[in-house]
C-alpha cells in the first residue's frame, strides 16, 4: 500500500505548490494593477481641468503631451493612438492603411498612393488636427477612429445627453439623420471621450481648394445639409460637416454615380427644447456657448443681425443663416440656384427661409435641371471682410 500513499503525498504536494504560486501570481498582478491604478490617478492631476484649457493647451508640444499621457488610458480601451508626425500632423500606426469602414474613401483616378497626394488611399494615413480635444486612433481589428473629449469635470453634459439621443440608437439609424454616429463612449476619470469613424473630407473644402468638384457636386452636399439641419438643429457652419468623400466630377468630366454622404458633427454649443414647448418660445439671446466656447472670449464666427440685437431669436434661422454664410463665396452660374443660396443670409430672420422651406426651394431647382448643366466649375468670388454683413453679394 505504500506507493498508493507516495503518490497521494506527491499530488498533495503538487496541489499545494500550485496554489502558492497562483496565490504569489494573484498577488503580484494585483500590485501591478493597483500601481496602475494609482499611475492613472496621478495621471488625472496633469491633464485639463475643463474643456476650455483642453481646447486651447497652448501650442503643439504641450497638446501632444496630454495625449501622450494619455496612452495607458486609451490602451486600456483597445485604442492605439496615430503618431504625432509634425506640427499638427498625425500618421496612422507604421503609416498603415486602416481596414474600410464606410465612412471613408479614396478616389479611383486619384490612385491609391501616387505620392500620398490628397484624394488618395495614402491620404488615409495622416490627419491634421486643428482642435486639441479632437485625436485620431487605431482600433484593435483595425479600423481608424476618432476620439473626442466630451466632458471635462462639469462641461460637456448636456452635448453628451443630445449626442446619445441623436449619434446613438434608434434616431441615429434613419436616413434623414446626418449626424456621425458614435460608435461608444468610455469614461477615465471625471472625463468622458466619445468614439466616432474615421471619415474622408470635410465640406469646407468642397470648392475653391484641391478637390475638383463641380457645382453638381457642391450643391448635393448642401441640400444634405438642409436635410440633416430640416432634422436636427445645430451649429451649421460648413466645416461642421464631413464627407465621405470628395466627387471630383471635374476630374473626369463625367456625372458620378455615387454620391458621398454627408455627416454632422460637433454639439458643443447645441442646445435642445422640450418637445412640448410651442416653436414660438424655442429662442435664443446673444451668441451660441458652452463647452469649451467661453461666452466672454467672442463666438468667433460672423452672425446674423438678430443675435447681436440682445433679443431672443430663432436658433434654428441663426443655423441657416449660418450654413448659408459659409457658402457666400460660392456661385453655381445658374441664376434660379443662386437667389435660393441668397435667402439663407437674408439679415430679416422672418424673410428668411428655415431648414425645410429651403431644401425644398433649392431640391426642386435643383432636380428640374438636366445633371450636365452641373457639371461645371464653380465661380468663387471675392468679398471683402467689410461687405461680410447680413447679405449675400453677387458679382
Amino acid at each position: 500500500m505504500a506507493p498508493p500513499v507516495r503518490i497521494a503525498s506527491t499530488v498533495a504536494a503538487t496541489a499545494i505548490a500550485v496554489s502558492v504560486l497562483v496565490y504569489y501570481r494573484f498577488q503580484s498582478r494585483r500590485r501591478v494593477l493597483s500601481r496602475h491604478a494609482q499611475d492613472l490617478s496621478v495621471l488625472r492631476q496633469k491633464l485639463p481641468h475643463d474643456l476650455s484649457e483642453w481646447r486651447a493647451p497652448g501650442d503643439t508640444p504641450e497638446c501632444e503631451a496630454i495625449w501622450a499621457s494619455l496612452d495607458p488610458v486609451l490602451q486600456d480601451h483597445g485604442l492605439e493612438q496615430w503618431t504625432h508626425y509634425d506640427d499638427q500632423v498625425l500618421v496612422s500606426p507604421q503609416i498603415s492603411y486602416p481596414l474600410a469602414s464606410g465612412f471613408a474613401y479614396a478616389l479611383p483616378n486619384r490612385g491609391v498612393d501616387n505620392g500620398g497626394g490628397p484624394g488618395t488611399a495614402r491620404q488615409l494615413t495622416w490627419f491634421q488636427y486643428i482642435n486639441p480635444v479632437l485625436r485620431m486612433a487605431r482600433t484593435k481589428d483595425g479600423h481608424d477612429v476618432a476620439i473626442r473629449v466630451i466632458i471635462v469635470n462639469n462641461d460637456g453634459h448636456e452635448q453628451l445627453k443630445i449626442l446619445k439621443k441623436v449619434a446613438a440608437g434608434p434616431s441615429s439609424l434613419l436616413s434623414n439623420n446626418h449626424t456621425l454616429p458614435m460608435l461608444r463612449v468610455f469614461e477615465y476619470e471625471d472625463i468622458t471621450f466619445g468614439i466616432f469613424p474615421r471619415t474622408a473630407g470635410c465640406m469646407y473644402e468642397a470648392y475653391g481648394y484641391w478637390p475638383k468638384n463641380s457645382v453638381g457636386d457642391v450643391l448635393d452636399m448642401i441640400l444634405q445639409a438642409l436635410e440633416g439641419l430640416a432634422f436636427l438643429h445645430d451649429d451649421a457652419d460648413k466645416s461642421n460637416f464631413l464627407v465621405q468623400w470628395h466627387p471630383e466630377s471635374l476630374r473626369t468630366m463625367s456625372v458620378t454615380i455615387s454620391r458621398p454622404r454627408v455627416y454632422l458633427i460637433d454639439f458643443e454649443v447645441a442646445v435642445e427644447f422640450p418637445s412640448e414647448l410651442p416653436m414660438e418660445a424655442r429662442v435664443s439671446v446673444g451668441p451660441p456657448s458652452g463647452g469649451s466656447i467661453n461666452i466672454a472670449d467672442g463666438w468667433g464666427r460672423p452672425v446674423p443681425p438678430e443675435v447681436d440685437s440682445g433679443m431672443p431669436y430663432s436658433p434654428f434661422k441663426l443655423d441657416v443663416w449660418q450654413l448659408g454664410y459659409s457658402f457666400i463665396t460660392f456661385r453655381s452660374t445658374v441664376p434660379a440656384i443662386d437667389e435660393v443660396l441668397a435667402e439663407l443670409v437674408l439679415g430679416d430672420p422672418v424673410a428668411r427661409p428655415g431648414a425645410s422651406e429651403a431644401l425644398c426651394k433649392l431640391s426642386k431647382v435643383v432636380h428640374s435641371l438636366p445633371p450636365e448643366v452641373l457639371l461645371v466649375e464653380p465661380v468663387k468670388v471675392n468679398i471683402e471682410p467689410e461687405e461680410h454683413s447680413t447679405e449675400r453679394h453677387d458679382s
